[in-house]
């Protein structure tokens, strides 16, 4: 078997350095002004380029949450009207209020959602949101039975957005005030029974 060797080509180096080192990194074509056209009588212009997307909001720096532990024991006084809203609300449907802690203990991505969308979704009402997320079977029974209760609960989240936020970015954090500010409140109706 004969083998042959050839002198490098230009081409040769260029094919061997691309094998051994990874491409440079892509780069948006340079802008072309568009080609000229021939004057018409109905002239279209040409297509804008996308607006570049918008800066990223400055965090808010008034009010600065504390985090972690010390945040969610610190919740009803960096939040007072809210929590005494809250607390009424424990009182006036203390069994609804129980339920609704327990469903935060076990489900908290699913109450922090139920907050938001809350939040998001001004003009709806609990039927709504229960359409929307079907198959949330201890929600379905929460709304079934304390439809009253869910909806004042909601009502109190777009009074509250912050504070509603601020709770319910801590897991558990339903189910925290309810163990620890509004014991108390929640226990009464099922004392009575």
């Amino acid at each position: 078997m004969k083998i042959y060797r050839f002198a490098p080509t230009a081409m040769s180096l260029a094919l061997a350095a691309c094998a051994s080192s990874p491409p440079p990194p892509a780069e948006a074509p340079p802008a072309t002004p568009p080609a000229a056209s021939p004057p018409t009588a109905a002239a279209t212009p040409a297509p804008a380029a996308a607006p570049a997307s918008p800066p990223a909001a400055a965090p808010q720096a008034a009010k600065a949450e504390p985090v972690g532990e010390q945040a969610i024991e610190t919740w009803d006084k960096s939040h007072a009207e809210a929590a005494r809203e809250l607390g009424q609300w424990v009182k006036t449907h203390a069994e609804a209020a129980r339920v609704f802690f327990e469903w935060d203990a076990k489900h908290p991505d699913r109450a922090h959602e139920f907050v938001t969308w809350s939040i998001q979704h001004k003009g709806d009402n609990i039927d709504v949101f229960v359409l929307s997320h079907r198959g949330w079977e201890y929600f379905d029974k929460i709304a079934e039975h304390h439809r009253p209760a869910a909806n004042a609960f909601m009502a109190w989240s777009r009074r509250h957005p912050e504070a509603a936020e601020a709770l319910m970015n801590h897991p558990h954090g339903l189910a925290w005030a309810g163990e620890h500010l509004y014991a108390a409140d929640s226990h009464m109706e099922r004392s009575h029974k």
